[in-house]
């Protein structure tokens, strides 16, 4: 019984933890921080955007979000739903689903995205060692091509 109550604990603890690095991130996104960012990701991070991909964590802050976020005026998360989380002893993962609102010097871009996040316990905790990130440009709407 001990041994049972042990482990319920130690699920709900990693749930817990695993659920407060997701929200990091999301703060870290928002605030436009690399550096708060990086701070929830791994080093051995990839990163999978559309057909874009970054392998390691360096790569992704200084050649994809880094340039990115010092672009942005501003970057907001509204009605972000978590739909899907399993927590394992040492793997995580989620899916999750928000409306993005990225202000540029061009102005305002609205999307809704989805994200695969995986998870994996590190030394030094939970770190996000994959996103899986996808897009879908709600406003202003693209020009339509022209023939």
């Amino acid at each position: 019984m001990v041994v049972v109550a042990a482990a319920a604990f130690a699920a709900a603890s990693d749930e817990a933890e695993v659920r407060k690095v997701l929200a990091d991130y999301r703060t870290a996104m928002e605030a436009r921080s690399v550096e708060k960012l990086g701070e929830v990701v791994s080093e051995g991070l990839l990163v999978l955007e559309g057909t874009y991909k970054n392998d390691g964590w360096k790569d992704y802050r200084d050649r994809h979000i880094g340039p990115e976020m010092a672009e942005w005026k501003e970057f907001k998360v509204a009605e972000p739903k978590l739909t899907k989380l399993e927590v394992g002893a040492d793997l995580a993962y989620a899916v999750q689903e928000a409306t993005y609102t990225i202000v540029d010097a061009k102005g305002p871009v609205v999307m809704l995205g989805a994200e695969t996040v995986v998870l994996a316990k590190e030394a030094k905790g939970w770190k996000i060692r994959h996103l899986h990130l996808s897009a879908k440009r709600l406003a202003p709407a693209k020009p339509a091509d022209k023939k």
